[in-house]
């Protein structure tokens, strides 16, 4: 069932619908997320179930997965396309078609879903979220392990019940390419970052994502031996050790296991597993429990803030909190996009007001916390320094009191205490909890890394600095620590030879490590992406494709004729009319109509169509039009003309 919009080809219809009655929204709280939506009870618990389970998979699957998240995790399940519009990301100013997106945060993460094609949008979702919790458990991880892992386990089935889940099957797509190309060679797959060309252009990015599936399917289910091996290098990478020398120490020769996957990919054999669980993950009793729907409204304005819908957010939010001034979440969502916009004097009176309202909520104290140390951080030299952090510890220590398992609270709690200065020991503590709840946000043990420095732990200091040179995600992070590390060097010869001369390196302050609201994105993560497929019309027997620009319309008594530029040369796709042809777009600025002439500006297609005898003959007729979809510009397909 195709979700995006479709057209009529004549002229656009356009209906007026009656405004929908009022959303009833339901909350569901399970281990490890917290479900809210206006779709109906059965669907909020059915991908509740499926998520919980997904996550179970992963944690069984990854050494040392933690079972805390270190921020909530807040899913949203809307009721209809329709009410999942609002929060869609935007493209030029218009939705992106989207069934399910994540979106992360250094305070909380949202994970939004249409429950209309709850199929489609779990694929999306389980990917960003693998990648979450990979990158939560095993901190920095190679491209093609992180895209391998979230490709490996994206697609899962659940069976009996939910006490059973089969995992490892093949995506078609996957098949395809490997089939039709030559494999890239592991040492070149290795290299390969967010940064690489392989990695953001062209049809090798299709091919870098088949292979690291493929990779990790073998190392997973192809080879027992190497299965063993594959543990053991996740092991390292959590640990902290180096990637090339994690995979060196695990599976020994590259070449080796070169020629291993050329051959296992050859015989296009890959089998699945079937994991059975004691009981099912989330109990059929879990009942949702009704909630108003102003909060479900306030999730709403706080996730368009967060997608960049910056003006619609101010105006639900602003007229929730006159409608309503008790709304804690309201007010601190509110106060949350000036923090982001680097407004803090208007950001600190809301959020504030959101404390004040909400004085047992720890994301609202913590959110007051950290914009108060953004305050901290744009003073200039003032003896207010201090006052302001004493004033950001009342609510972080109440915040940490209320949620322990709040990376977040501790890290930014730790920050004040190490900034302080007054109680070193905490502040290791802290920092000690946050980067162990958050191993990928580098800021945690880079701040703990300075603590110890300053408690004279030189060794640990040292340690931590280590790996964060070895695998720190930024250039920054790794030119910080290396610099550090002369510091300590430096600190350690001085404790031997009094008389030598203190070096002119200084460790960094803890002020330069938080001078920004990050919203997630700090050099230890990754920035937030929305991440969508399209559900594109299924082929049918006899049935072609080609994709290129559909350039014009070329109308005759006798026919229409489609024409699509692509791949070096022009295609002809011919109707009795234009309503014969089934038009289908997932583009946001699809023009109302379409008619006979050039298409301007021309738009990437789809065409599917039934093959004609190949003629010689000038401008021949390559065949019988059945559909054209008009996709997004950076769309590719596999397996298309």
């Amino acid at each position: 069932m195709t979700f995006a919009i479709r057209a009529l080809v004549i002229a656009a219809v356009v209906t007026l619908l009656p405004s929908p009655a009022a959303a009833k929204w339901t909350r569901l709280e399970t281990a490890n997320f917290v479900f809210v939506g206006d779709a109906s009870a059965g669907q909020i618990r059915e991908v509740a179930e499926k998520l919980e389970q997904f996550r179970e998979i992963l944690a069984r699957s990854l050494p040392g997965a933690t079972s805390a998240s270190p921020v909530p995790t807040i899913v949203v399940v809307f009721a209809t396309d329709r009410s999942l519009t609002p929060v869609k990301p935007l493209f030029r100013g218009n939705p992106i078609e989207v069934a399910g997106y994540v979106q992360t945060g250094e305070d909380v993460n949202y994970i939004a879903m249409n429950g209309e094609y709850i199929g489609s949008a779990l694929l999306t979702v389980f990917h960003e979220y693998a990648h979450l919790l990979i990158a939560n458990t095993l901190g920095a991880t190679p491209a093609w392990l992180s895209e391998g892992l979230a490709e490996f386990y994206e697609v899962t089935q659940s069976i009996n019940g939910g006490k059973s889940a089969v995992i490892g099957r093949a995506p078609a797509q996957h098949i395809e390419l490997l089939k039709n190309n030559t494999l890239i060679p592991l040492k070149e797959l290795f290299a390969i970052d967010h940064s690489s060309q392989v990695y953001n252009e062209g049809n090798r990015r299709g091919v870098f994502y088949a292979q690291s599936w493929a990779l990790t399917h073998y190392l997973t289910l192809g080879n027992k031996e190497r299965a063993t091996q594959l543990r053991r290098y996740l092991g390292a990478l959590r640990s902290g050790v180096a990637h090339e020398q994690a995979f060196s120490e695990a599976f020994a020769d590259a070449a080796a296991l070169d020629r291993e996957l050329f051959d296992y990919v050859r015989r296009f054999l890959f089998p699945g597993i079937q994991m059975n669980f004691a009981d099912k993950i989330v109990a059929e009793a879990a009942r949702g429990t009704t909630i108003p729907d102003v909060e479900g409204d306030i999730h709403v304005g706080d996730m368009q803030a967060r997608v960049g819908r910056t003006d619609e957010a101010r105006v639900r939010l602003k007229a929730i909190t006159d409608r309503q001034p008790n709304a804690a979440l309201a007010w601190t969502a509110l106060g949350l996009i000036d923090a982001r916009e680097r407004r803090t004097t208007e950001a600190l009176p809301l959020l504030e007001r959101g404390a004040e309202r909400g004085p047992d909520n720890a994301f609202v104290l913590t959110a007051l916390g950290r914009t108060l140390i953004t305050a901290y951080n744009e003073a200039n030299a003032t003896a207010d320094e201090n006052a302001l952090l004493q004033r950001a510890r009342v609510p972080l220590t109440k915040a940490v009191d209320l949620d322990a398992n709040s990376a977040f609270a501790s890290g930014m709690l730790g920050y004040v205490e190490l900034a302080l200065g007054t109680d070193l020991p905490k502040a290791v503590s802290l920092l000690e909890r946050a980067a162990r709840l958050a191993p990928s946000r580098d800021q945690y043990r880079m701040m703990l890394a300075q603590a110890l420095y300053r408690q004279r732990d030189f060794d640990r200091a040292t340690s931590l600095l280590g790996t964060l040179l070895a695998t720190g995600r930024s250039a920054d992070v790794r030119d910080q620590a290396r610099r550090f590390l002369g510091v300590i060097g430096d600190a350690r010869a001085r404790a031997a030879d009094p008389s030598r001369a203190p070096s002119t390196t200084t460790p960094p302050a803890p002020r330069e490590r938080l001078t920004a609201f990050d919203g997630g994105t700090d050099a230890g993560t990754t920035p937030a992406r929305s991440r969508y497929r399209l559900d594109l019309r299924g082929l049918q027997t006899g049935e072609s494709r080609a994709m290129g620009q559909f350039t014009a319309i070329e109308c005759s008594r006798d026919m229409v004729v489609l024409r699509i530029d692509g791949n070096g040369r022009a295609w002809r796709f011919a109707a009795k009319q234009l309503g014969d042809v089934d038009l289908i777009t997932y583009r946001t600025d699809t023009p109302g109509s379409v008619s006979c002439g050039p298409v301007t500006p021309s738009v990437k297609a789809l065409v599917t169509y039934r093959p004609r005898p190949a003629t010689a003959e000038r401008g021949a007729i390559d065949g019988d039009a059945v559909a054209i979809e008009l996709v997004p510009d950076d769309f590719e397909a596999v397996g298309v003309n």
